[in-house]
């Protein structure tokens, strides 16, 4: 979790502080200051809200007076359903304010540009391509100066395909927060940092579904239990830099400092995470 002092340092340079929460139980519970509410799942769209608690989650919110971000994972057909109904259910009576959504999955963004082209859109973690790796910080330090700075950008400060993400309706970039640091280009679109967890990878197949029975685990299809609710995997390596969290899906690992100079990287966001989505 983003110790108090690190939050308001942050707050302290003018960025807006969010806090992510993937269910009901988390948003009732927290109890530190921020100035908006992200709810949903970027991983996995049997992780989704149902609609109802979409909907408590949006009234939590604006009893604080905090605007609203829904966060959407990659999807299938099915999950795409799931989306649309998410959406439907909280701007039945016309988009709240300050309402956003996140997407990681062009498909969804396509969806609500068509369907909510009032919506603020983020472009999600699963779209910004950074070079996540930790292994990376073994060698890092031995790349000549271009390389090095290669493996801090994202493919989404490239001008072309900035300049596509703003023809699409993207207001905004959700990163991560690299061990190895981050550079951008100068009038790049604004972004969030999540902290203090990162992710690497992510799949479909599950390694926790199931996996606490011989034999079934890494599986995609059939009957989801939500193991990944409770419980998770930590994994360490003498050539690892940071221990692997195994969450569900998706792996990730921890890293509480922030850049120093978030204004020049025009972040203006930081996106708590109380614990792994």
């Amino acid at each position: 979790m983003m110790s108090a002092p690190a939050a308001n340092r942050a707050q302290g340079r003018g960025v807006e502080r969010a806090a992510l929460f993937s269910g009901l139980r988390e948003l009732e519970a927290y109890s530190l200051p921020c100035d908006r509410v992200y709810f949903g799942h970027e991983f996995c769209q049997r992780r989704l809200p149902e609609a109802g608690e979409a909907r408590r989650a949006l009234e939590l919110a604006e009893a604080r007076n905090l605007p609203f971000t829904l966060v959407t994972p990659f999807v299938t057909d099915a999950g795409l359903a799931r989306v649309r109904a998410l959406l439907s259910e909280l701007t039945g009576a016309g988009v709240p304010s300050g309402f956003e959504a996140v997407v990681n999955d062009w498909g969804a963004l396509r969806m609500i540009r068509r369907e909510w082209p009032g919506i603020p859109i983020a472009l999600g973690r699963l779209l910004t391509k950074q070079k996540r790796g930790p292994r990376l910080m073994n060698i890092i330090g031995r790349l000549p100066a271009d390389a090095a700075d290669h493996f801090m950008r994202s493919n989404v400060d490239a001008p072309r395909l900035a300049e596509f993400l703003r023809a699409q309706g993207i207001v905004r970039v959700e990163l991560d927060n690299l061990l190895q640091g981050i550079r951008r280009e100068p009038g790049a679109l604004p972004a969030s940092l999540y902290t203090p967890f990162a992710y690497i990878s992510t799949t479909r197949l599950c390694l926790l579904m199931g996996g606490d029975q011989p034999g079934k685990n890494f599986r995609s299809i059939g009957r989801c239990s939500r193991e990944c609710l409770r419980y998770g995997i930590t994994l360490a390596h003498r050539d690892m830099p940071v221990p692997l969290r195994l969450q569900g899906n998706t792996m990730f690992f921890e890293n509480k400092k922030l850049p120093p100079d978030l204004a020049a990287l025009n972040i203006n966001r930081i996106v708590i995470e109380p614990s792994l989505p």
